[in-house]
């Protein structure tokens, strides 16, 4: 994990602002809405994330709740579109589970000010250059 992704993610929670994410060795982007990062019972941190459009391993259709161990995120970048907390999607920072190791949630209260509802008009994120086969 690089302090530079969690950074990046307690931003996004903090600001309610969504994420692009590339997650494990995968080039594909996820956008989601870091709703909050804590530490798990084994010590590793996760955020619990809603996932709103892109890529799904599983071939899940978003939106849906999705946990992701900070560690296997390779990047991470702020986008404009803001969020509401997803209360009525079942987010609570009373969960057991951020009891004992929470590090932010969301919170309650204003608005943010950049609210927009655009679709991502194109890729976002640092890029990979392709694989070259080495012999």
């Amino acid at each position: 994990m690089t302090e530079d992704v969690l950074d990046v993610l307690k931003e996004a929670v903090r600001s309610r602002r969504c994420c692009a994410l590339r997650y494990r060795d995968q080039t594909q982007v996820r956008v989601a809405e870091p709703h909050a990062i804590y530490e798990d019972a084994s010590g590793e941190i996760i955020v619990d994330c809603y996932q709103v459009g892109g890529y799904s391993e599983s071939g899940r259709t978003p939106p849906f709740w999705r946990p992701f161990r900070v560690r296997k995120i390779s990047a991470a970048a702020l986008l404009k579109k803001t969020f509401l907390p997803r209360r009525s999607e079942g987010f609570s920072p009373t969960r057991s589970r951020y009891r004992k190791g929470l590090i932010c949630a969301v919170a309650e209260g204003e608005v943010p000010l950049a609210r927009t509802s655009a679709p991502l008009s194109e890729p976002v994120g640092p890029f990979r250059p392709p694989k070259t086969l080495r012999r």
